[in-house]
């Protein structure tokens, strides 16, 4: 290849591999169809290979085109962050920042956290995102989540990125105050219960999933399955449903009154990690709300 791909073939690629057609593209980049077209041809032509295929439904890419444009996200990500970096070198207090956790961070360090960031760092566009690792997973390896925060397997750690642990947290099967099961120490005795179980592919969840097997087939009715912790809350308090959280949960949602934790005591604790593109280093920006964080975990009784 005699020459590399523009920074606009970059972009034009990656607004139409999300648009799903020329026209809506171009809208969204401010530029004419026929100019994008353009854009898109030089590009095929600078790589020597179809790219895209085109037809009355619109756009898909080919499979060069996916295997490039995956690869031309984390390039503009690298741009974007490279350039941010030099912002916050000539203005020491700019920059943006973007990071992932789970329910268990957000209500527990992350206020302390962001406020001390912000007060070392107030003209620092931070972005937040709440879900799974899982979830979040894809954001960190592409470039556009610049940390996350969530639980791990050890013996499965995800691929592609680096890991830092941060504290462990032990967790419980929680119930509403007087449901007939609350005193209940036998794991095994749970299982004619109502049961709601927290949905995710990797992690703590996937952990007990894989050591609790046995326990799970027993169930008299199927489990729920959800990742949200307001609603699998809401069915532990108003439909007799048990559920399993992280101990820590109970007191910032002020539910210490209404939910009583069942005296089971097999549960495995679960590891809470920070975790960052293996093909990036992390920014200054990121760097000092990790140093932050660490203080926080540190601190906090889980």
């Amino acid at each position: 290849m005699k020459y590399l791909p523009k920074v606009s073939h970059l972009q034009a690629l990656k607004q139409v591999a999300r648009s799903g057609s020329i026209r809506a593209a171009a809208r969204e980049l401010g530029q004419s169809q026929p100019a994008l077209s353009r854009t898109l041809r030089e590009l095929e032509q600078t790589l020597g290979t179809q790219l895209l295929l085109r037809s009355k439904e619109g756009i898909t890419l080919t499979e060069a085109g996916c295997a490039f444009s995956q690869r031309a996200e984390w390039v503009l990500e690298e741009l974007r962050r490279a350039a941010d970096e030099v912002e916050q070198i000539n203005h020491a207090t700019h920059g943006r920042l973007t990071i992932g956790f789970s329910s268990l961070i957000a209500l527990t360090v992350f206020p302390a956290v962001a406020d001390a960031f912000k007060q070392a760092l107030p003209q620092v566009a931070l972005t937040l995102k709440e879900g799974q690792l899982s979830s979040l997973l894809p954001g960190v390896r592409n470039g556009e989540i610049d940390l996350a925060i969530g639980s791990v397997d050890p013996m499965r750690p995800p691929e592609g990125v680096m890991i830092e642990p941060l504290f462990t947290a032990p967790f419980c099967i929680v119930a509403r105050r007087g449901h007939p099961l609350a005193n209940e120490s036998d794991l095994m005795a749970l299982r004619r219960a109502k049961w709601l179980l927290p949905e995710s592919p990797m992690g703590y969840y996937q952990q007990l999933q894989n050591e609790l097997t046995p326990f799970y087939r027993q169930l008299a009715i199927a489990p729920l399955r959800t990742d949200s912790v307001i609603t699998g809350l809401n069915m532990v308090l108003e439909s007799d449903y048990l559920t399993i959280v992280a101990r820590a949960m109970s007191q910032p949602l002020q539910l210490e009154g209404k939910i009583v934790t069942l005296p089971v005591s097999t549960l495995p604790a679960a590891q809470y990690c920070a975790v960052w593109s293996q093909k990036s280093a992390l920014t200054a920006n990121a760097q000092q709300f990790l140093t932050r964080l660490r203080e926080a975990c540190q601190a906090y009784s889980w």
